[in-house]
């Protein structure tokens, strides 16, 4: 598990609102905090669409959520605080690994400052942590391919 601030947050969020960074991962979880609470649940309802074939996936894409939560931060007062929890689509989960069930990157911003844990879980129990491993690499190689530093966050 990676748990990490993120040095550069006014550029994170230029990537994780403006640009299509994030928009392949699948979201499970996002809570805001402004003048109210406001929780958005990702699954999807598949009862809206007019075709099973229309939607395979259970959650909702970033590209789909990010115009409606920056409606709700944008603004002249930063947000008390804002929680994301992503997860690899398909694609991305099995070529990291066949045992992984999820492979989630949690995005927190409180206080003023923005972090990242790092998390998954496995199809089956194992004290091995190479998954785990795996998918921190690749989560610091996703980060620094984007020009996004972090540091090891700090006890309070």
């Amino acid at each position: 598990m990676l748990v990490s601030n993120v040095n550069n947050t006014k550029e994170f969020m230029a990537l994780l609102l403006k640009k299509d960074t994030f928009d392949g991962f699948q979201v499970r979880e996002v809570i805001i905090t402004t003048f109210t609470t406001f929780e958005i649940h990702c699954n999807l309802n598949k009862d809206f669409f007019e075709t099973e074939e229309e939607i395979t996936r259970k959650f909702c894409l970033w590209s789909e959520l990010k115009p409606h939560v920056f409606e709700l931060i944008k603004g002249n007062r930063l947000p008390k605080s804002i929680k994301i929890v992503f997860s690899a689509d398909d694609t991305l989960l099995h070529s990291i690994s066949p045992e992984a069930s999820a492979l989630f990157i949690n995005v927190n911003f409180e206080n003023n400052r923005l972090g990242i844990i790092t998390g998954l879980s496995l199809k089956n129990f194992t004290l091995n942590k190479t998954v785990e491993f795996m998918w921190d690499e690749w989560v610091i190689n996703f980060l620094e391919g984007n020009k996004i530093t972090i540091s090891a966050a700090e006890e309070e």
